[in-house]
């Protein structure tokens, strides 16, 4: 969600302790310059695993203690960029969960985190809450998959993103919050429809395709490229610079990886599901791949079920009129 000026105003960075989940600062940093949001920094306090105690008692609160010295040391580093727009917060519960219930409560616009992290005596909890965020909030989360051993990078240049999509309007869901980072980099929105060849009937006899069908597929990437021309035409009446192209490539994920370089674009944006008319293309398995895999940050938006209807009705109904 962001707001009607096309900013996000409220962002939230996840942390555990670790440099690995420090290296979402950066980024989550120079989106509230540009777009003077507010910054929130979180840590989820894990109790411990053990028999209650004295022992207990003593480790639980030496680990609290901790937990909000570190988060106090940090906000106190950071707070010489963003002044009185960052702010910190230490909270107790189950980790994804918890995280989920306080994005709702902030009113908060963007997730900013790493995909995994390690964080002291605690175990790295950030991977796998990554995942459940990203399969259950409808709030934009950008993931940074982090370098092992390295702190934070402060160069971000998210001018060139580039943003996959499958004709449908689930995938479409990803634009308007991709727009709005582009808008605060003056970026280029690079859309990419990829196109499996279209495989010829089988030979009776053979257990495998016979090859492949060079005019239906080309046939099915010039349809492709008429709807990108169109979304991204859209995009430019709305005041973004965009582009696109129709590509063809067997493993639709290992296109978009290649496409993703760090040389090429500074960012992907992606929904994490959709349906395209016969192609049937998961965006949603496409997506989850390149948040593990891409160089560069992955903005992933889950859209929400409601809207996504909406949508795909007026989608349906706009392609009826046309008939």
């Amino acid at each position: 969600m962001t707001s009607s000026s096309g900013r996000f105003q409220s962002i939230l960075v996840p942390l555990d302790g670790s440099l690995i989940a420090e290296q979402a600062i950066p980024i989550a940093l120079a989106i509230a310059e540009r777009a003077r949001s507010k910054v929130k920094l979180v840590l989820v306090h894990h109790p411990l695993l053990m028999e209650p105690g004295p022992a207990y008692t003593k480790i639980e609160l030496a680990m609290q203690k901790a937990d909000r010295e570190y988060l106090r040391s940090v906000a106190a580093r950071l707070r010489e960029r963003l002044g009185r727009a960052l702010s910190s917060a230490v909270l107790q519960g189950p980790i994804a969960q918890t995280l989920a219930r306080y994005i709702r409560e902030l009113s908060t616009d963007l997730v900013v985190m790493t995909s995994h992290g390690r964080g002291g005596i605690r175990r790295a909890w950030l991977g796998s809450v990554t995942d459940q965020l990203i399969r259950t909030s409808e709030v934009p989360i950008l993931v940074v998959r982090p370098r092992e051993g390295t702190a934070a990078e402060s160069s971000v240049d998210l001018a060139e993103m580039l943003v996959p999509l499958d004709g449908s309007p689930l995938a479409e869901a990803v634009l308007e919050p991709a727009a709005a980072l582009a808008r605060l980099w003056d970026g280029e929105m690079s859309l990419v429809q990829v196109v499996r060849p279209i495989v010829l009937d089988s030979d009776p006899v053979l257990p495998f395709p016979i090859g492949y069908s060079d005019q239906a597929t080309a046939m099915r990437r010039e349809s492709a490229q008429d709807y990108i021309r169109d979304v991204a035409e859209r995009l430019r009446e709305s005041g973004v610079k965009a582009s696109g192209i129709a590509v063809v490539g067997g493993g639709i994920a290992d296109t978009l990886l290649d496409l993703a370089r760090p040389e090429r674009v500074g960012l992907v944006a992606v929904a994490t599901h959709g349906r395209g008319g016969l192609r049937r293309l998961a965006i949603g398995s496409v997506a989850d791949k390149l948040v593990r895999a891409a160089e560069v940050p992955v903005l992933v938006v889950r859209p929400a079920a409601r809207r996504s209807r909406r949508s795909s009705e007026k989608h349906s109904d706009s392609r009826s009129s046309h008939k």
